[in-house]
């Protein structure tokens, strides 16, 4: 059972530190933080996610798990007048808002409004047990509660874009510290809603991906879509292909999250053409992998028995590494297993791959060890 557990893991999942002082003085300086606070009655809330403009179910949020009792007290609460917690939500760039705490809150007044459950278990206002939204709005002697629920103002706190990731994602884990457990790459995918979203579900749930993996990367907490994503971001960055919203060419600071949200926003604005594109060319290097190394291909080779997990920084290079290939021909199969056995067997690569993993020294490393071997078994291509 422990194996099973350990190989739905990504190896460098949880290790990634950058150690070069001046490197990290570039996280802090000059940061624009800027969060507002507003008020919104229930009834202006309902109108925006009407309208398709607050995200209700982003990934990293847990499920709807509230009662029907608990919905029905929080509706008396607000009749009666009782304050309630400050709401957080986040701006995306397109101006949309997506929910950071209190998602149960306002999916429980959207409901009311809606007239999907009837109230039911109150203790102060009995009389209304068992009436739904329209009833209170019908009945003359309840109506006034109908109007306190529109007109209840929620205090809110909005994370304003463009805030850097790495300052949002350290919001929404205090935010919700002491609750689920929030995963970057979970709140990435509901940031960068749009095409990149759906083309790293596709790519992760493809046969392309799952060959080559083995099947073994949990699809749990989106650590699939975080790997690809990673290989994508990094051979466009290495190709110089990576731009900002404002067309400069990205610079690699060691900030992998941000980096990681300005991959996700270039991939949201490719024109449709080139993202089918780069999607054929992902699939098509994954199967290159599978039948040339085989399923564990990604693992970093180990002297004992047992395997160890799949390595996320050793799946980018390699994806950099048969990238370029659209047919290959029978002698450099031969060539393509020899590259990697070598740099497998290179100290500087391995360390590259398994200690301070996105620092910006080790990224340009290992990318250049590899460019270092393909040039030098495929130099007349």
């Amino acid at each position: 059972m422990n194996e099973q557990i350990e190989e739905q893991e990504l190896e460098d999942y949880h290790t990634i530190e950058v150690e070069d002082e001046q490197e990290e003085k570039l996280d802090y300086p000059d940061l624009k933080i800027k969060i507002d606070k507003d008020q919104y009655s229930i009834y202006e809330m309902k109108r925006k996610y009407d309208r398709g403009k607050i995200c209700m179910d982003p990934s990293f949020q847990r499920n709807f798990v509230w009662k029907n009792k608990q919905m029905s007290e929080l509706i008396e609460s607000v009749i009666i007048g009782i304050p309630l917690p400050l709401i957080y939500l986040a701006e995306s760039q397109r101006g949309d808002l997506v929910v950071v705490d209190g998602r149960q809150r306002l999916t429980t007044f959207i409901k009311f409004l809606n007239d999907e459950f009837r109230l039911n278990g109150l203790r102060i206002l009995k009389d209304i047990n068992g009436c739904c939204f329209s009833d209170l709005e019908k009945e003359k002697r309840y109506s006034k509660y109908a109007t306190s629920i529109e007109d209840f103002q929620l205090v809110v706190q909005v994370i304003k874009y463009p805030t850097p990731d790495k300052v949002r994602f350290d919001i929404f884990d205090r935010v919700n510290r002491g609750g689920t457990p929030l995963n970057k790459q979970e709140m990435r995918n509901a940031l960068y809603q749009g095409q990149s979203t759906q083309m790293l579900k596709e790519l992760s749930e493809g046969e392309a991906f799952l060959a080559a993996t083995g099947g073994s990367i949990s699809p749990k907490h989106m650590k699939d879509r975080y790997i690809i994503l990673r290989a994508l971001c990094f051979d466009l960055y290495q190709k110089r292909k990576l731009t900002d919203a404002d067309g400069k060419i990205v610079e690699y600071r060691s900030d992998i999250e941000d980096f990681l949200g300005t991959g996700m926003e270039f991939l949201n604005r490719m024109p449709s053409e080139e993202l089918r594109g780069l999607k054929e060319e992902f699939e098509r290097t994954m199967w290159h992998i599978y039948h040339i190394i085989g399923d564990n291909a990604f693992r970093i080779p180990t002297e004992y028995e047992r395997r160890r997990p799949i390595s996320m920084t050793l799946f980018e290079a390699l994806y950099y590494l048969f990238q370029p290939f659209v047919q290959i021909k029978e002698e450099d199969i031969t060539k393509l297993q020899e590259s990697v056995k070598e740099l497998l067997k290179d100290p500087v690569f391995l360390e590259s791959l398994q200690f301070s993993v996105d620092s910006k020294n080790h990224v340009d490393i290992r990318f250049h060890k590899v460019m270092e071997k393909y040039q030098e078994k495929f130099n007349d291509k």
